[in-house]
């Protein structure tokens, strides 16, 4: 019925779940040929959607440099129509990308900043969600101590909108945490 729109979104939905199922390279087919349906009709939200699914996928295959150009290149575009939730969730991948580049600083200032607009739009929800991505990413990164503080944050948000299955997860991430700084002392 040439659907352009339509087809554009089928594609990054199929990608998503390439990406799900660990078919990376599947995945980054139909992001790209979803990127260039968006940017052939015009569609700049799809397009910056499209290029930070492009670089969650890039950053899962540790191909930091190209995850981080495309996760930059989403940001503009984000920041360029006014979508909050966009360049929040950028900010967010951005935050756990720094911890993975060893740049914390950087991190916790890049979290901030997506905490700061979820805050904005009373995201309370993903707000708690980043705090607890950020924990795991610190603690993958060998930073129990950091990790620790970040998930009991993300633990009271999930307490406050009581989102039990979250607040479990929390418990296992700080006993993982406990564990891990046991470990450093002993």
């Amino acid at each position: 019925i040439g659907d352009r729109l339509g087809e554009a979104n089928v594609l990054q939905a199929i990608g998503d779940v390439q990406q799900f199922r660990k078919q990376s390279d599947d995945a980054l087919q139909s992001y790209q040929r979803a990127l260039a349906l968006f940017r052939e009709i015009g569609d700049r939200l799809g397009e910056a959607n499209v290029l930070q699914a492009i670089g969650d996928v890039q950053q899962f295959r540790k191909q930091s440099d190209d995850a981080l150009q495309s996760y930059q290149r989403a940001l503009a575009l984000f920041r360029e129509i006014g979508a909050k939730l966009g360049e929040a969730n950028v900010l967010a991948a951005l935050s756990r990308w720094q911890v993975v580049s060893g740049d914390l600083h950087a991190a916790e200032a890049q979290l901030q900043a997506a905490l700061a607009l979820r805050r904005a739009i009373r995201d309370r929800y993903s707000e708690g969600a980043d705090l607890g991505n950020f924990a795991i990413a610190l603690l993958n990164a060998g930073r129990p101590e950091k990790a620790l503080v970040y998930t009991q944050q993300a633990r009271e948000i999930f307490v406050e909108i009581r989102v039990e299955h979250l607040i479990e997860l929390m418990d296992r991430v700080i006993i993982a945490c406990q564990g891990a700084l046991n470990q450093t002392e002993g």
